[in-house]
């Protein structure tokens, strides 16, 4: 084994176990952990609407100037009404997750009975119908589940990502002098 695979493999294992922990952490507080999320997106509308401003005013063009000016003016107070009312933004976020979980659930369900013949479609279709029960639960306690939700989901989003990257540096730990593992780099 090179010793970028070592190399690789360590950083690889130590960002899973501090994103399995960080995610560890966010799930314990979920409603503080959305409120985090939904401050940062107001941040970067805010963010947003003033690069447009100033790239509409830059564009020296009056025809495309005004647009751009009052389309990047509107970002910008919808991004610091986010900031003044989190729940504001934490309930469009939920809102948005909602028709998330509609779209990709409806999808699993569709290619799941698509492809019933095949082995494991079963899996596919359970878990288009676990979307489907996270929008019933998401809307049966709308507003009030954009405090959890948010959080809930990058906790767990966190924990998968940190898990994934820890069997990826075993599996990594596990290889052994194959030319093409020299082009990892980490």
């Amino acid at each position: 084994m090179t010793s970028n695979v070592r190399i690789g493999a360590r950083t690889l294992m130590l960002l899973g176990i501090i994103l399995c922990l960080l995610g560890l952490i966010v799930l314990l507080s979920p409603v503080a952990a959305g409120e985090a999320v939904v401050l940062i997106v107001a941040v970067v509308l805010v963010v947003t609407g003033i690069a447009q401003m100033v790239q509409g005013w830059r564009s020296g063009g009056w025809s495309v100037a005004p647009v751009a000016i009052v389309f990047g003016a509107a970002v910008a107070v919808v991004g610091v009404m986010v900031w003044l009312n989190p729940a504001i933004g934490s309930g469009f976020l939920t809102v948005l997750l909602i028709l998330f979980f509609i779209a990709n659930g409806l999808w699993k369900a569709s290619t799941a009975w698509r492809y019933r013949g095949a082995h494991g479609w079963v899996w596919l279709l359970l878990s288009g119908l676990v979307s489907l029960v996270f929008v019933y639960l998401l809307w049966k306690q709308w507003p009030l589940s954009g405090a959890w939700a948010v959080g809930v989901l990058v906790g767990i989003d966190l924990v998968l990502t940190g898990l994934s990257m820890v069997i990826l540096a075993v599996a990594l730990r596990k290889v052994r002098g194959s030319g093409y593992v020299d082009t990892i780099n980490l």
